[in-house]
């Protein structure tokens, strides 16, 4: 079992309480770029995504739902994790593994929001890994 404490984090997407966001949001893209200062090869390299969404109001079945999504290019995303739909006001901490999914060079966090109206949420998406890695606009 590998322990992700004190392991090398990265916000990946931050929706401050000040500001919180009622239609579908995207998150900045970047590419994961691996160190090699740890010996540790890209492949071996795990990364998990650690989210806290806060959700409140909405009217008429408001949904959330944080997606972690991947390219090749920076341009065309697919999705390759889905958190939990979340449907009442509250906040949820959830992480997401992708040891079940490859990673592709790019990343980003999209925020789906939902029903006749959407709720307003705020919250954080961290990435998190097993060694040092950098994310690069670029």
């Amino acid at each position: 079992m590998k322990c992700y404490a004190n392991r090398i984090s990265t916000k990946l997407m931050n929706i401050p309480s000040t500001a919180p966001v009622a239609v579908t949001t995207n998150g900045a893209g970047y590419r994961v770029l691996p160190d090699q200062s740890d010996q540790q090869t890209d492949a071996a390299q795990e990364f998990k995504f650690a989210t806290s969404l806060t959700f409140s109001g909405g009217a008429t079945s408001p949904t959330a739902q944080l997606v972690i999504q991947g390219s090749v290019d920076g341009v065309t995303w697919l999705d390759l994790l889905t958190g939990t739909s979340r449907t009442e006001a509250g906040t949820y901490p959830e992480l997401l593994d992708s040891t079940s999914v490859g990673l592709l060079p790019w990343v980003r966090a999209r925020l789906v929001l939902g029903g006749g109206t959407a709720p307003s949420v705020y919250g954080t998406v961290e990435i998190v890994s097993t060694g040092p890695f950098q994310l690069s606009s670029t």
